[in-house]
């Protein structure tokens, strides 16, 4: 039985805005997104009915409520398909680590199974669906570096952004997604966002990022954060990190470094300390599908 290996991979926020609750419920963000090397692996294997979805982590949900299944139900229905697939996920992305996890796994799954069902697997026919899924889900569909406005969901290309060395750190408990927009909602204005975003962009743009311009607005809230949530950031910069973000709403930090000699050095740093820490680095646009894509879609790249 053949088996089609995708990858699907994690991302961060070189940037993240947040202007105040829209009337659909959603908050207004500008975010300039980047893909990274770490990520979760799934196997799909063809069937001729039904969808069996399994996972290596036995603490996720394999149900309805996981996002694969929902892209598997939501591209079935889109394209009027009947048929089947076993899909398993070999997780690695920590789940609610603000590093896209799910999202990227449910932009994968449109992706393998539009190809395996030999329906129409073009970003324009998967869009709309991603869409639906999550904010975060439409990015996965392009990949490297990335403008992202409205809730996230509008997604334009950039130039492939400087190459970064990270480390990133999870605390082994966080502020909760909904809680973080809580708490920052009540420092939000509707007014439009300022000059940050689009400095990262055209920073992005010239080929000259400065490090110093990276920010996330949700670090307002993160200084709420206790015990080793608070303290995960000043490792990452005492081991030598130029710069040192929030990775999304959290609850991940991610730190950054210009070479991987460095970077390797504060992983060998913070590891030997007990702390649990994943060593990445950032990916071009080529990089991401040619890596994602199993060897036998290379010549379909996007």
């Amino acid at each position: 039985m053949t088996t089609l290996r995708y990858r699907a991979h994690a991302k961060i926020n070189l940037g993240l805005d947040v202007r105040a609750q829209r009337p659909d419920g959603y908050h207004e963000i500008r975010t300039v997104l980047q893909s990274i090397s770490l990520c979760d692996t799934l196997d799909f294997f063809p069937a001729a009915s039904g969808f069996t979805f399994t996972c290596s982590d036995p603490s996720l949900p394999t149900g309805p409520e996981n996002l694969v299944v929902k892209a598997a139900s939501a591209l079935r229905e889109a394209m009027g398909c009947a048929k089947g697939a076993r899909v398993h996920l070999t997780k690695r992305t920590p789940s609610q680590a603000g590093l896209g996890g799910g999202s990227s796994d449910a932009a994968v799954t449109l992706v393998a199974l539009a190809r395996l069902w030999r329906l129409p697997s073009g970003a324009s026919s998967l869009l709309p669906i991603a869409t639906c899924l999550g904010s975060d889900v439409p990015y996965f569909l392009v990949g490297g570096t990335a403008l992202g406005i409205g809730r996230g969901e509008e997604i334009y290309p950039l130039p492939d952004g400087p190459r970064y060395h990270l480390l990133i750190v999870k605390p082994a408990s966080g502020m909760a997604t909904a809680e973080a927009y809580r708490r920052l909602d009540a420092r939000l204005t509707a007014a439009e966002p300022g000059n940050r975003i689009f400095s990262i962009v055209q920073g992005v743009a010239d080929g000259r990022l400065d490090d110093g311009l990276l920010f996330n607005g949700f670090e307002e809230v993160a200084g709420e954060r206790r015990g080793e949530g608070a303290l995960l950031p000043k490792a990452l910069a005492d081991a030598g990190a130029s710069r040192v973000l929030l990775a999304g709403s959290g609850s991940s930090w991610v730190g950054f470094f210009q070479s991987r000699a460095r970077a390797q050095e504060a992983y060998r740093r913070m590891a030997h300390r007990g702390t649990s820490v994943v060593l990445t680095e950032t990916l071009s646009r080529k990089d991401y599908w040619e890596r994602t894509l199993p060897r036998m879609d290379k010549e379909t790249l996007p």
